[in-house]
């Protein structure tokens, strides 16, 4: 069988409610840059406002059969009533099953019985102080070719606004407590810019309206513009998770949570919580536009990727515990920001590019391929 892989999407919706399936289109490219035949159950992620050609397109003769690998995003899931395709697991399948889980939260439906038969479940802001079942392993958001092509040319680090690009248009707990202590503390030191954009599209051309209707109000030349003058932008997001009880995801977890968010939760320091919902195209978009990139030490707080960044290197990762250490250190040594923005941008590009991204998923899949029951790649 040649090496195929099969897509299940859901049809481009409103603006309002567009079911952007980014991971799935940051895949589909890189698997097209390696010439690896894909197919979708419907058309998916138009090319041009010209012409109706699509990045993901249906093959009636084309079933989920004649592959070697077939994939379901948590989108999907959750526009189909929460429903898997039908027949997906049937028991003659010689085809691999992959999952991609973006979803928000500690305990998603990748965590009910039915997705233990997924041969790889991909989950988005995967945290090793969490508790996750066997076949759930690190994934990302990454840089698709409509970041990239934004992105491709920038300016003279020299020349940039001297300033932290703070954006944020949804309040997280992590970004409120982030805002009391390092952004209150380092404002003076590295001004804050807060602009950010409305979710219409009344000034955008053709190509940018159809990349912001796309991606759900997402894409704005107005934002990469600003991404590119900025030295920096603060990447912070998610909530914070109590260290008790050890597995969050249980039943006994959801329990304490919902009791400690609503009651006592805001009481307690933050710093002794694990962070949940921590990735975000903010992060991969200021990496990929050059600024020196906020967030919290990702090794410090479990927070996995395929390929890891080095704090201080690849970005600023803030200390919780000794966050004025992390200021000090800023205003010390200045003269780094040039660095970090150069070998952020090159590490971010060079791992997590579509063409990285299919390199990653294929690596993964490694395993199965060798498996005598699934050896049809």
């Amino acid at each position: 069988m040649k090496k195929r892989v099969f897509f299940y999407c859901v049809p481009q919706g409103t603006p309002e409610a567009a079911a952007y399936q980014h991971e799935t289109i940051c895949l589909a490219e890189g698997l097209k840059e390696l010439d690896i035949p894909f197919f979708s159950n419907v058309n998916y992620w138009q090319q041009s406002p010209i012409k109706e050609e699509y990045l993901l397109r249906h093959n009636p003769e084309i079933a989920p059969d004649d592959c070697s690998v077939v994939i379901v995003g948590s989108t999907y899931f959750d526009y189909s009533g929460k429903r898997l395709p039908q027949n997906l697991f049937h028991r003659n399948r010689k085809y691999i099953t992959v999952y991609i889980d973006r979803s928000d939260g500690i305990r998603t439906s990748a965590w009910n019985a039915e997705f233990r038969k997924f041969d790889f479940i991909l989950r988005t802001h995967y945290n090793s102080n969490f508790k996750y079942p066997s076949n759930i392993h690190p994934w990302f958001f990454g840089l698709s070719n409509r970041i990239l092509k934004e992105t491709a040319a920038i300016p003279e680090f020299e020349t940039r606004e001297k300033c932290l690009l703070v954006n944020f248009r949804v309040k997280h707990p992590l970004r409120d407590f982030i805002r009391e202590t390092f952004l209150s503390s380092i404002q003076a030191h590295l001004p804050l810019n807060d602009s950010f954009d409305s979710f219409n599209a009344q000034s955008l051309d053709d190509y940018h309206y159809l990349q912001w209707a796309q991606s759900g109000r997402r894409h704005y030349p107005s934002y990469y513009k600003r991404l590119k003058e900025s030295v920096s932008c603060a990447c912070f997001g998610g909530y914070f998770v109590p260290f008790f009880p050890g597995d969050p995801a249980s039943y006994f977890g959801s329990a304490v949570r919902k009791v400690l968010r609503d009651e006592l939760l805001t009481k307690l320091d933050p710093r002794l919580s694990r962070i949940g919902q921590w990735d975000s195209w903010r992060f991969w978009e200021s990496l990929a536009a050059g600024c020196v990139t906020f967030h919290l030490d990702f090794q410090q707080n479990g927070f996995l990727l395929p390929e890891m960044p080095e704090n201080w290197k690849h970005y600023v990762g803030i200390d919780l515990r000794n966050i004025d250490e992390t200021v000090e250190r800023i205003i010390e040594e200045p003269e780094v920001f040039k660095k970090i923005s150069t070998q952020g941008r090159h590490w971010a590009n060079n791992n997590y590019s579509p063409k990285a991204t299919a390199s990653s998923f294929l690596k993964i899949l490694g395993e199965a391929v060798k498996a005598p029951s699934r050896n049809t790649m």
